[in-house]
């Protein structure tokens, strides 16, 4: 069901183990998967199950804490405001003692400058002049002190980060020293995230509906991103990919091979008969499922075969023809 990207999803599973640690003797590296991939191809959900495991921690779109969590004080995943909750208060005071006024301005800025995704040959080889190759070491020091805080606050042995931007995945593959990081590249149909995105949506966290993107947007930059993440593979990271089509076929199933890949597989799968119970969530940002509690079933989403106009469909099959072959799953 996992796929190391060097060939089409074929239900089978493999994946790359070419990624290079730095041995630390005293504490090994904090153990993050990192899914990547476009907006809405599912990261959410699969986010939230991968949190149900015992000794994993859900923190969704963490890339985004310092904008929707400090700034604008969304809600954070169990619904507190953001800097109301208990969880990442502790995790604020223990990271940084506190972020607020000009400091906060300050890391904003810095990550304006260093986290985008044309910057990935900034990231990925330390390219650029002395200012930026400086605010990257300091971008990088900044998440390190975070991720730190996280898993110390929270006592997991594994964070889950559905961040999905290939900047982000690459700032933290600079971590090597404090991050076992694994790369989760997770696929949708293009037609199925163009129909996602046409689509209203609310979001509790900031009580305002989600942005809506063009067809002609949303296959390019489905293309783009999916093609940017999946040069994780040869730059040596620890890299897998995942069909959304095959993790709502059989969960339990991608549950299994997922925790295989993190070289967790004695953990408990939290899957039963495609339903999953959903707990509290301290996630910073993502899509609004992060709210969800409860039994969920976990169950194809194919609505966009039905009610996607025809012409609307066929210019997305169109437009992103190419790397929808190479992502389409085996049936």
């Amino acid at each position: 069901m996992l796929n190391d990207g060097r060939e089409p999803q074929n239900g089978g599973r493999q994946d790359s183990d070419a990624g290079r640690r730095r041995p630390n003797a005293a504490r090994p590296p904090l153990k993050v998967l990192f899914i990547g991939g476009y907006g809405r191809s599912g990261s959410t959900p699969l986010d939230r199950v991968l949190g149900q495991v015992p000794g994993f921690l859900s923190i969704g779109e963490l890339r985004h804490v310092f904008q929707e969590g400090f700034v604008e004080n969304r809600r954070c995943g169990c619904g507190e405001p953001f800097l109301e909750c208990d969880f990442w208060q502790a995790v604020t005071r223990r990271a940084f003692g506190q972020l607020d006024g000009t400091e906060l301005e300050d890391v904003v800025a810095l990550q304006e400058r260093v986290d985008r995704w044309w910057l990935g040959p900034l990231l990925a080889r330390r390219l650029g002049t002395p200012r930026q190759r400086r605010d990257v070491d300091r971008y990088r020091r900044i998440l390190r002190r975070l991720y730190a805080a996280i898993a110390a606050e929270s006592g997991a042995a594994v964070l889950i980060d559905s961040s999905k931007d290939v900047s982000h995945g690459f700032a933290l593959r600079g971590l090597d020293d404090a991050l076992d990081l694994r790369v989760l590249h997770l696929v949708r149909d293009s037609r199925a995230v163009a129909w996602s995105w046409q689509r209203r949506k609310f979001n509790p966290g900031n009580d305002a509906d989600m942005n809506r993107y063009s067809l002609l947007r949303t296959s390019a930059e489905w293309s783009t991103i999916n093609a940017l993440t999946r040069l994780h593979r040869p730059t040596g990271a620890r890299y897998a990919t995942l069909h959304y089509a095959n993790f709502t076929a059989d969960p339990a199933a991608a549950i299994d091979d997922i925790l295989a890949f993190l070289g967790e597989p004695g953990r408990p799968n939290p899957i039963r008969d495609h339903t999953v119970h959903l707990g509290t969530d301290h996630t910073a940002a993502g899509n609004p499922n992060r709210f969800r509690q409860g039994e969920v079933e976990i169950t194809p989403d194919e609505e966009w075969r039905e009610a996607m106009p025809t012409p609307s469909r066929l210019l997305v099959s169109a437009l992103t023809a190419p790397s929808l072959r190479r992502y389409t799953p085996a049936r």
